[in-house]
């Protein structure tokens, strides 16, 4: 079972929508998939879902004798399952905190090893414990970033991050989202990033108004409109993120 976290220290940068197309193409491929909502947002909860989820209360995740599978969703996505959200998770990182224990996230994940080929997990927006726990159980860390100058002291306090609770900045896989071509600012924070991290151009997804629609119609642009160019796009983040984690049937 292969673990990727979906975390921006921003909200608004498409954290989310990300999700939602990863899992999409996941089924699209075949790949058991279990989405978990660590949003107090639940916006992944209300894609997936419709937001009708009970979800989990912050304090079950500190117990030691949760069944999960009472509380795992199918999805609108064969093979998709979703861990919902709900808003009570705003006490989640405090709890976490005072908790002994720092390994909630990694006793759900063991407990369900033998049921998914991949998990991803939608993180709160901002750094914490549930973040750090996030960080601690995945494989890969994607970090949407939107390219403008602030993205480089953003994607710098994602480092800073990892280093001080010694995660490796291999786990992560940043990419540039929301972006548009004909502005002229996209371009230079591109190329600027790569000078700054001495790392090449990431991966990018193009800007459109394709993605904004998705919350109206529940759905992935893939399955909206799959001959769209964004799409290629997402499928390109898809076979990087399958080849960086050898997934594979």
């Amino acid at each position: 079972m292969k673990v990727v976290a979906i975390h921006s220290q921003k909200g608004g940068v498409g954290k989310t929508s990300t999700a939602i197309h990863l899992a999409h193409q996941a089924s699209e491929f075949g790949f058991e998939t279990l989405l978990i909502d660590l949003d107090p947002q639940a916006s992944a909860s209300y894609f997936l879902s419709g937001g009708d989820s009970k979800g989990l209360k912050a304090r079950d995740w500190l117990r030691t004798n949760v069944d999960w599978n009472d509380f795992i969703e199918s999805s609108r996505y064969e093979g998709v399952y979703l861990l919902p959200a709900r808003k009570s998770l705003r006490r989640l990182d405090q709890l976490m905190t005072d908790d002994v224990s720092e390994k909630h996230l990694k006793r759900l994940l063991r407990s369900l090893k033998s049921q998914f080929d991949l998990v991803l997990i939608d993180c709160p927006p901002g750094i914490n414990t549930v973040t750090e726990q996030a960080y601690r159980a995945a494989h890969k860390i994607l970090v949407p970033l939107t390219p403008t100058p602030l993205c480089f002291e953003s994607f710098q306090h994602v480092l800073e991050f990892a280093d001080e609770n010694a995660i490796g900045a291999d786990k992560l896989m940043p990419f540039f989202n929301r972006v548009n071509s004909r502005l002229a600012l996209h371009k230079q924070s591109m190329d600027g990033f790569s000078e700054r991290f001495d790392a090449k151009t990431p991966l990018s997804i193009r800007a459109t108004t394709e993605v904004e629609k998705m919350a109206l119609e529940r759905r992935a642009v893939a399955e909206i409109k799959p001959r769209h160019p964004i799409v290629r796009d997402i499928q390109a983040l898809w076979k990087t993120l399958m080849r960086e984690l050898d997934l594979h049937h």
